[in-house]
């Protein structure tokens, strides 16, 4: 008996003991009604479904139970086998304590001075003219943004200077109004 040859068995067991649960007799309901309406009693003989449905699935879950146990014991042993043979083991039996860690070179050498690594001049001037070229694009913005701060800020002004007058004006009524 193989592992796969259980395996198939196993699947064809399960899908049987899902078919025996799902045809049995419901709450308000019989398994002849799915022929037709007048043949809920007698699809499965004069004694109904209940006993024959029943065994069977009782039959079907004993076997799913005993071939459940079975793959198990018999892939235990199957690795057990395998781990006195030595065999591979995938990933983690092929890793070893005695490898060697690979030494990473650069592909050209790189001109020290001191502590600090020498740097590419194409690339800083790269990065500098992507700088300025940035800059240049935000000036417009940054004048706009600045000249719509100054127009707020005065609209703020006035308004608050409004408010003073208005202040001023209701307090001179009520002043007037108490005389």
């Amino acid at each position: 008996m193989t592992l796969n040859f259980l395996n198939i068995i196993h699947v064809l067991l399960a899908v049987a003991l899902i078919g025996f649960i799902l045809v049995q007799r419901g709450p308000g309901a019989t398994a002849g009604s799915a022929f037709g309406s007048g043949a809920s009693s007698t699809v499965f003989g004069a004694r109904g479904s209940g006993s024959f449905l029943t065994k069977t699935t009782a039959i079907l879950a004993t076997l799913f139970f005993a071939l459940s146990m079975l793959m198990a014991v018999q892939a235990n042993r199957d690795a057990k086998q395998m781990m006195k043979a030595g065999s591979d083991l995938g990933v983690v039996g092929s890793l070893q304590d005695n490898s060697e860690v690979p030494v990473i070179t650069p592909s050209t050498p790189v001109k020290e001075t001191g502590d600090v690594p020498a740097m590419d001049e194409k690339a800083v001037k790269q990065a500098q003219d992507n700088a300025k070229a940035m800059q240049d694009k935000l000036s417009p913005a940054t004048e706009e943004i600045e000249k719509t701060e100054k127009a707020a800020q005065n609209v703020v002004d006035k308004a608050e200077e409004a408010a003073k007058q208005a202040e001023q004006a209701a307090a001179e009524s009520q002043d007037s109004g108490d005389e």
